[in-house]
């Protein structure tokens, strides 16, 4: 119910905050690369993509704005021995994002991830299905609404557990995923 929630408020800012005059729609879409830290499994990162949409709110005329998302994200882990990890998630990134000039603006603020599939098996390994993160990012904002963007996400609890043969316990992790890609504003 809280999952729910958040998508809401999300969507919420996004499609009923049209009051302001300056906001500005786009699309952003680009590559993942993501991996999990968990101690005593070796992982190595898996390339994946991402696509969404965003919109952005001036709170101080050309200087704040909160950016609100909603995006597909397709993230993951290799693990060497073991098919590759894929885990899917519908994310909502609520981004504070400030430009120190008209052509770079940087971007931090809380991401919530919903996962949507994965080809985990359940005997080995488990991912929750909500996932809390914080996102860093820059952009470098070219002309006629083109932006190249990078972000770097962290999730804010362990989120992925894999079953400890000797032992019979749990060992968890967190995943990191870092984007670099386009964004085209309308």
């Amino acid at each position: 119910m809280k999952s729910l929630k958040i998508v809401l408020l999300g969507a919420f800012i996004m499609l009923v905050s049209n009051t302001v005059s300056a906001q500005k729609w786009g699309i952003r879409a680009g590559a993942n690369i993501s991996d999990v830290n968990v101690d005593g499994l070796d992982t190595s990162s898996k390339t994946g993509l991402y696509v969404g949409i965003y919109k952005e709110i001036p709170l101080i005329k050309s200087l704040l704005f909160i950016q609100p998302e909603v995006q597909y994200s397709q993230e993951g882990f290799k693990t060497k021995g073991v098919e590759d990890t894929k885990i899917d998630y519908l994310t909502v990134p609520i981004l504070a994002k400030i430009y120190v000039a008209k052509i770079v603006s940087f971007e931090t603020g809380p991401q919530f991830g919903f996962k949507i599939s994965d080809n985990i098996n359940k005997t080995f390994a488990d991912v929750k299905d909500f996932v809390p993160s914080w996102a860093f990012g820059a952009s470098l904002n070219l002309p006629l609404g083109l932006s190249i963007n990078a972000r770097y996400i962290s999730a804010l609890n362990d989120n992925f557990e894999v079953k400890n043969g000797l032992n019979n316990t749990f060992d968890s992790g967190k995943n990191q995923v870092f984007q670099i890609g386009a964004a085209f504003q309308f």
